[in-house]
């Protein structure tokens, strides 16, 4: 139950400081009437409502915490997210995502050669349906331009 207490305070403390963070989101031009604010702060509303009432409505539970190897796997994952945000502009979305997805797959024990094509197929399928389709531009990469 304490463990419970604990996600959910953190995780409103946390979604409350991003949400007045999201308050200054601005932009030079809008594609749509609203702008880029309304829906990270709805998110984040929406995370510290749920958090609100986990904190209050939760129920007795006996928490078993991840082994050893669980907690490296995520680990692993959490530092390759933050390399992921560290080359997003660098590497540009193809590239980046490639190796965010290859490496992560590689995380959950895929093999190489899998990975490695899952990976590829996934950021050009990603990149096509937010180019072509949804046209919405994502980087190329400082290292491409």
């Amino acid at each position: 139950m304490l463990s419970i207490r604990i996600f959910s305070l953190l995780f409103i403390f946390l979604s409350l400081v991003l949400f007045y963070y999201g308050l200054g989101i601005k932009s030079e031009f809008n594609y749509e009437p609203l702008g880029p604010a309304p829906f990270p702060l709805a998110i984040l509303g929406l995370i510290a409502l749920c958090n609100v009432l986990l904190l209050f409505f939760s129920e007795h539970t006996n928490i078993q915490w991840a082994g050893l190897r669980i907690m490296q796997k995520l680990g692993l994952l959490l530092l390759n997210f933050f390399g992921y945000a560290f080359v997003f502009e660098i590497f540009g979305f193809l590239l980046a995502s490639a190796i965010f997805i290859f490496v992560t797959s590689l995380i959950f024990g895929a093999r190489f050669f899998s990975a490695l094509i899952f990976a590829v197929l996934c950021s050009l399928g990603l990149f096509y349906l937010f180019d072509i389709c949804l046209q919405i531009t994502l980087p190329l990469g400082e290292i491409f331009a």
